[in-house]
């Protein structure tokens, strides 16, 4: 079996630096190797070939419909403190570092609810909804993990058992 992806080409990269900016933009040796794995070593070391910190949803919007167009895969990466191997880059690509987005916006008090992007840690998650006299309940071990991240592995913790997994708390 084939490599069931693209290789990333300068014309690539330089579409990439394009639509968002050259200072967010890392190929090769200026990727930092932190960036090659999560928390869970069992799951390997893959570099990618490519790392952008995207800055808003209309870069993520046209990274992801050019990297369908060219059949270039794409890993979203929040603060790595994952233990799924989900932001691995097993094929390369594009590493998509949503850390940069992450703005939380004001409790919504009406409807008990928080917005947030998801590189918003969930430790200001957890503030900012107690600084409002609220509570957030899904706790999983690692408090510097970010929301984006508790969102798509449904993370839970110790209080799980009581509150409920992050999915029950999540419009």
């Amino acid at each position: 079996m084939g490599y069931p992806y693209k290789k990333m080409t300068e014309e690539d990269f330089a579409y990439i630096r394009q639509i968002t900016s050259e200072d967010r933009v890392y190929t090769g040796d200026a990727i930092n190797e932190d960036y090659y794995s999560d928390e869970m070593p069992e799951y390997g070391v893959y570099p990618p070939e490519l790392m952008v910190e995207a800055i808003n949803t209309e870069e993520v919007s046209k990274i992801m419909a050019y990297a369908y167009e060219q059949n270039i895969p794409v890993v979203c990466r929040g603060a790595g403190t994952g233990l799924a191997g989900g932001a691995i880059c097993k094929y390369g690509g594009i590493m998509l570092n949503i850390m940069r987005m992450n703005k939380i916006y004001p409790i919504d008090h009406k409807n008990l609810t928080v917005t947030a992007q998801p590189g918003a840690l969930l430790c200001e998650i957890q503030e900012a909804a107690k600084s409002e006299g609220l509570f957030y309940p899904p706790d999983p071990g690692e408090k510097m993990a970010s929301i984006g991240g508790n969102v798509v592995t449904n993370a839970g913790g110790m209080k799980a058992v009581r509150y409920g997994l992050t999915k029950d708390f999540v419009l």
